[in-house]
């Protein structure tokens, strides 16, 4: 095995960011997820009583994409049997779209919908839902396409001025999107997502402000920090923190420190969980990288084989990575890097 293969950490580089950004995020998460608080009128229609519980409609229990979420609560009726406008109805129409391949298609799901909201409520409250959420469907045909316009960020995450006041515009075009489709909803459903992008539009804006130092630019983000309601705080905060944690990752390992003295810093930095999370990530990746060491040794083995066709070679190969990871994503991360590997040594 030549030294451009021994690679301790190589394969993470080369997975979408997604995967990365998963890593973090298992670092990150509490090893007994907090309750999150939640208003009472929130809290008491997530719950199920016996007047507004049902089993999943006919055929949803068996979607792949709703395998093992519990149903929210759904319509309910006011005493005068008009639908109740809660944000716990948001939850039930967003409960079915997260399913709408599985169902086939919009229309498919429409009639699932419209069945399933004539077992909750009677009329007038069951029309007014189904109405309701007709508009909720045409308001998302609406604004997805638009989403596909958002300015992409730099390698290091940031947009400049002009990124920033597109992204702005796009924001105000959902935000009147909704309140054309869904203007007796669109405050309890969209609210707090909006005063959230808001709030991130603001950091965005100070971030591409030029004429600051870094010391005034700290200092702005604090004061905007200081005006935002308790709830985005925290969801600010939260949001920060994988990233924080990914920089400091990122500046540790460059400065070529070893897994103690990372584990270490994070400890110091954010908690013993985080630490002892990267202690068993650290442990994993280098399991991981010790049996790619073996398997790359044989698989070198059956490539400089004369004997062999093409394809039996093949095959070898597959067989040999099955054999060597019996985990699919681990074979997945060996061929990915036997990939780069094989580029690299072409580009010579």
């Amino acid at each position: 095995m030549t030294s451009c293969e021994r690679a301790p950490r190589f394969w993470l580089a080369l997975l979408p960011a997604g995967a990365a950004a998963a890593a973090v995020y298992w670092l990150t998460m509490p090893a007994d997820p907090a309750p999150v608080p939640r208003p009472a009128a929130v809290a008491a229609a997530a719950r199920p009583s016996a007047s507004s519980a049902h089993p999943a409609p006919a055929g949803a229990s068996t979607w792949p994409s709703l395998a093992g979420v519990e149903m929210p609560a759904g319509p309910e009726a006011d005493a005068a049997g008009n639908l109740r406008l809660t944000r716990a109805l948001r939850s039930y129409f967003d409960y079915f779209l997260s399913a709408r391949h599985d169902a086939g298609g919009i229309d498919a799901l429409d009639a699932v919908v419209h069945d399933d909201i004539r077992r909750h409520v009677p009329q007038p409250a069951a029309g007014q839902a189904w109405q309701l959420w007709r508009r909720y469907v045409a308001c998302l045909a609406e604004i997805q396409p638009e989403a596909a316009r958002k300015p992409l960020a730099d390698a290091d995450g940031t947009l400049d001025a002009e990124q920033v006041r597109q992204l702005r515009a796009l924001l105000a075009q959902r935000h009147a999107a909704r309140q054309r489709w869904l203007p007796e909803v669109a405050q309890a459903w969209f609210g707090d997502d909006q005063a959230y992008d808001e709030a991130m539009l603001a950091r965005l804006e100070v971030m591409a402000q030029a004429g600051l130092d870094d010391a005034q630019r700290r200092q702005r983000l604090a004061e905007l920090d200081a005006t935002l309601p308790e709830p985005l705080r925290a969801a600010r905060a939260a949001s920060a923190r994988p990233q924080a944690i990914s920089q400091t990752l990122s500046h540790l390992q460059g400065a070529g420190r070893t897994t103690q003295d990372i584990g270490a810093a994070l400890a110091q930095a954010y908690g013993p969980e985080v630490a002892q999370r990267y202690q068993q990530q650290a442990q994993a990746e280098q399991s991981w990288q010790q049996r790619y060491d073996d398997y790359a040794a044989r698989r070198a083995q059956i490539e400089a084989f004369a004997g062999l066709s093409e394809q039996d070679r093949r095959l070898q190969l597959e067989t040999l990575r099955r054999q060597a990871f019996d985990n699919p994503s681990e074979a997945l991360q060996a061929e990915v890097v036997d990939q780069a590997m094989a580029a690299r040594r072409q580009a010579r």
